[in-house]
């Protein structure tokens, strides 16, 4: 909680007193958070005067955190309505009220509380008030852990959410732990549910966050060894070079990738071919959306997005004769019974698939999920469920 201090703190500052040095800006801001008697002013009662407190003092509490010793002067002295009133003047000057608006939305971040001008001096208040709470309460160690960590979270996840959960495909970064990120409500919706963990140290830098299941952030989060940090820094290498690589092709056109799986197809060797079922059976009655929610989701997205252009360019590789599309729909479907007969998982039989089609056609392996998602759909892969 030293650091929600902290933060809130620097968010506070470019606001009020902007212009002014640190400790100047720490001595201003303690006035306004306290009541201290005329009598006090300037003495070391005072927590806001030199006397009490170096400048460099108050510049290493706003760098990297508050003492204990100040947190419990400060809360024997604050009062609401110092800091309310000590705002007040604002109103008066923000003509265009761009100040306070600014305020209660770099405020915003911190609390669940809708924040505007109108009570972002109580907010901000309220605030503070629980962090030095938290720091002077020895028996709250545990939960100022978790409350600095729970804002990591909250703030990584707004702002590196999506990428980390591709990096770790949704599932627990942790080893030993296979705990899918991800829930699936009554509606059938997924919904992400994940926490995200600082590495080592308290950079909030993309190379030092990794995404987790709640339980073990919580472990990670109160207690960990340099060993633990050391496998999920080797995890987390793994990830960043996996997302750098991602990067680099995220700028290829998805369909002329599809289609150059589609015409290097034409490589495949069919050895075994069998009667086709050409009455296509859609995807929700192929895949246990119970069993098999994820893959049902990705298969689905996949066919929504892509099903058509891939019809279209089959069409038009086979008048080209490129292919042959009777012989090509016959590999396909071999190769799933194939799998099938070894009582695979569905998961397991798609990717599967999917690394075959990479393996023939020498292209980027997510264009060949889609590619498979298209044979799902059509009839090649999976049976119809049986009830």
């Amino acid at each position: 909680m030293k650091m929600l201090f902290t933060e809130l703190l620097h968010a506070i500052h470019p606001h009020l007193m902007k212009d002014a040095e640190v400790p100047d800006f720490m001595r201003d801001l303690i006035q306004r958070f306290c009541d201290i008697p005329e009598e006090e002013w300037s003495t070391k009662k005072d927590p806001s005067s030199d006397s009490r407190y170096k400048d460099a003092s108050l510049y290493k509490f706003y760098k990297r955190g508050i003492s204990k010793k100040l947190a419990k002067a400060m809360l024997g002295r604050m009062t609401k309505d110092n800091f309310v009133n000590s705002l007040a003047y604002i109103n008066e000057y923000d003509e265009d009220e761009s100040l306070l608006n600014a305020l209660a939305e770099d405020v915003q971040p911190f609390t669940d509380k809708k924040v505007t001008r109108a009570n972002v001096a109580e907010v901000i208040f309220d605030l503070i008030k629980e962090s030095l709470e938290f720091i002077v309460n020895p028996e709250l160690e545990n939960d100022r852990k978790m409350a600095k960590a729970n804002m990591t979270s909250e703030r990584a996840k707004k702002k590196y959410g999506a990428t980390l959960l591709e990096d770790c495909k949704h599932t627990c970064s942790k080893p030993g732990c296979s705990k899918h990120l991800q829930t699936v409500a009554d509606d059938h919706q997924s919904k992400d549910d994940y926490c995200v963990a600082h590495i080592s140290g308290n950079k909030n830098c993309y190379e030092n966050l990794i995404p987790l299941c709640h339980d073990c952030f919580q472990s990670y989060s109160l207690k960990h060894t340099q060993a633990d940090e050391k496998e999920l820094q080797k995890i987390k290498q793994l990830q960043v070079q996996t997302n750098n690589a991602r990067t680099t092709l995220r700028g290829t056109d998805i369909e002329k990738g599809i289609r150059r799986v589609l015409e290097n197809l034409s490589r495949a060797k069919v050895s075994d071919f069998a009667d086709l079922n050409y009455n296509a059976i859609t995807v929700t009655k192929k895949i246990d959306q119970d069993a098999d929610y994820f893959l049902l989701d990705e298969v689905m997205r996949n066919v929504t997005r892509y099903y058509l252009f891939i019809e279209k360019n089959m069409k038009q590789l086979v008048k080209q004769e490129v292919f042959s599309d009777e012989l090509l729909r016959a590999q396909i479907k071999v190769s799933y019974q194939k799998l099938a007969k070894k009582n695979l998982p569905a998961e397991l039989i798609y990717q599967l698939l999917a690394e075959r089609l990479q393996s023939i056609t020498k292209q980027d392996v997510r264009y060949c999920y889609i590619v498979i998602s298209y044979f799902i759909q059509s009839c090649e892969v999976f049976d119809a469920l049986t009830k």
